[in-house]
């Protein structure tokens, strides 16, 4: 099990990275300009995207730290999963764009300043690199975070392609090698988003969270003593590392110890499935059961 950070570090980590990318941004607009540089251009405004996408993430792991009230009975732990979400979305956007330019460049090649942009792209990986390395610490500790870091990381991707299209239009001349190592980078960004996407989704729909297997969980149950049936089984999770709920309908043997089964059930569940918030509704037999209960 993972070492978990806490909150002010995880907002601190991602203020570091929001002052990097923010900085570079300019560079980078300014260079990819008077380079005439499409990737370098692309970076940049990719970089203007990861620069709101942070600003959200570090917004969002701000709400999460408020307390739980009677208006919010799971807190605002789901602002972390809307803000990856939303950044994973904003992510395929700028693949798009990079495809689009990428194209018109290809019908239009534009000699570029290859010494100049590759410099200035080395500089870019190197502060891309300080950032993945600040998020880095963190990004397993919520989807929200991950999304930020999966920014930076395409932004790594983007400068190793700079670099790449800078050396070989610096020895060969081939401009086209600009936009379409453009085309290549937007394809990996849209690749590395989509789990991203997947899994955020899968929260706000009230999924399964992945490592729980829902016909393990229904066997583990009925293994239990004076379990006869369960039914209307439901799991899901606020966000996949904070707060994992699970609530079911248990038929419970005639003349069961109630208290002791519910111990039981609730050690169990957290020990072997990690979920901490159980909703468990005890029965005998041939109690009524609502239209919608399965």
């Amino acid at each position: 099990m993972h070492e978990h950070t806490h909150p002010s570090k995880i907002t601190r980590y991602l203020a570091i990275a929001l002052g990097i990318t923010a900085a570079f941004f300019v560079i980078e607009l300014v260079g990819g300009t008077l380079t005439k540089s499409l990737t370098l251009l692309t970076d940049a405004w990719h970089m203007l995207n990861h620069i709101f996408a942070l600003v959200f993430a570090l917004t969002a792991a701000w709400l999460a730290l408020r307390p739980i009230s009677v208006t919010r009975t799971y807190g605002y732990y789901r602002t972390e999963i809307l803000a990856a979400f939303l950044n994973g979305i904003l992510l395929w956007a700028v693949a798009g764009y990079i495809v689009y330019e990428a194209f018109q460049r290809i019908l239009q090649p534009i000699a570029v300043e290859s010494l100049n942009m590759l410099t200035i792209a080395v500089l870019g990986l190197i502060a891309n690199v300080l950032t993945v390395a600040t998020l880095s610490r963190s990004k397993d500790e919520s989807l929200n975070i991950k999304g930020a870091f999966l920014h930076v990381v395409a932004d790594v991707l983007g400068s190793i392609g700079a670099i790449s299209a800078g050396i070989i239009m610096y020895f060969t001349g081939w401009y086209q090698a600009d936009p379409l190592i453009s085309m290549v980078i937007a394809a990996l960004i849209f690749y590395s988003s989509g789990k991203l996407v997947r899994d955020s989704l899968n929260v706000l729909l009230e999924g399964v969270p992945s490592h729980i297997d829902v016909s393990e969980l229904n066997r583990r149950i009925l293994e239990v003593e004076d379990v006869k049936e369960v039914h209307d089984l439901h799991v899901w999770c606020i966000t996949p590392t904070t707060m994992c709920c699970m609530s079911g309908h248990i038929v419970a043997e005639e003349g069961t110890d109630r208290k002791k089964l519910i111990t039981t059930l609730i050690t169990m569940l957290k020990e072997e499935f990690g979920i901490d918030h159980t909703t468990i509704q005890l029965e005998d037999e041939y109690y009524p059961k609502a239209a919608s209960e399965h």
